[in-house]
């Protein structure tokens, strides 16, 4: 399963009524900010701010917590490496790491009020609205719906491989059971897009999918929920460079 999918995206909080395009635009300013900083303290700050708009939300703790978890594993090694690589010593190489896994994890739990409050292909069409390539929407488009579709086939193939005793040992029997599965799956990838090519081009694919969804124009409340996220950006820059200047 992927990491957002559309079940979030029927609750029912401030960023769920909130128009896609105006809520694209806040939280990507909000993604800016948070990358932008270089102090802990402002990386704690980012760190509560996603907390918060993940409850504002109403999205289940458990889901942008395990989501959390695994992008921690590939950010953990940062206090292995910089401590002992920095030019400022182990306690300036421990600090830095600490800035950038909190900033790390900011971001990522900020992807989740961003993307999984709305149908994805809602999203989609509002970063199109937004003057983003039609091309590169389409090609967000398929690979979000056929990366879970891949991935569920390999899980296909990993029971059909226990329940034929295939059990993974250091030995070249292995290497090459894998990587006939490999193959197999970019065969049937390969296949598989041709298929779909010539399937949109059937049903008059013209470079861009439709949708249900009708765009209304930006309510006050819009504008006022954009103008937040755009606020706390800012006082998040703010806090940042009032740190590194000696402030805090």
């Amino acid at each position: 399963m992927l990491v957002l999918t559309d079940n979030l995206s029927r609750s029912n909080s401030i960023f769920h009524r909130m128009d896609p395009r105006a809520k694209l635009v806040g939280f990507i300013l909000v993604l800016g900010a948070m990358a932008s900083v270089r102090t802990l303290p402002a990386a704690l700050a980012a760190f509560g701010l996603a907390g918060c708009t993940i409850l504002a939300a109403r999205i289940p703790l458990a889901v942008p917590a395990r989501r959390a978890a695994r992008v921690l594993f590939f950010l953990a090694p940062f206090f292995l490496i910089l401590p002992w690589t920095h030019p400022g010593g182990p306690g300036s190489g421990a600090y830095q790491a600490g800035v950038i896994c909190l900033k790390g994890l900011a971001m990522v739990l900020t992807i989740f009020p961003m993307f999984a409050t709305a149908p994805f292909h809602v999203s989609m069409k509002a970063l199109e609205r937004l003057k983003l390539s039609p091309r590169f929407v389409t090609l967000i488009l398929l690979t979000y719906r056929y990366l879970s579709l891949y991935i569920a086939q390999l899980d296909t193939v990993r029971i059909a491989l226990r329940a034929r005793g295939f059990k993974p040992r250091r030995d070249r029997r292995t290497v090459r059971t894998l990587g006939n599965v490999i193959g197999s799956l970019l065969v049937r990838s390969f296949e598989q897009t041709e298929r779909l090519y010539q399937s949109m081009r059937n049903r008059g694919y013209a470079g861009h999918f439709g949708t249900l969804y009708t765009f209304r124009p930006l309510s006050r409340r819009d504008w006022s929920k954009a103008g937040f996220l755009a606020a706390a950006s800012l006082l998040l820059l703010v806090l940042d460079r009032w740190v590194a200047g000696g402030g805090g």
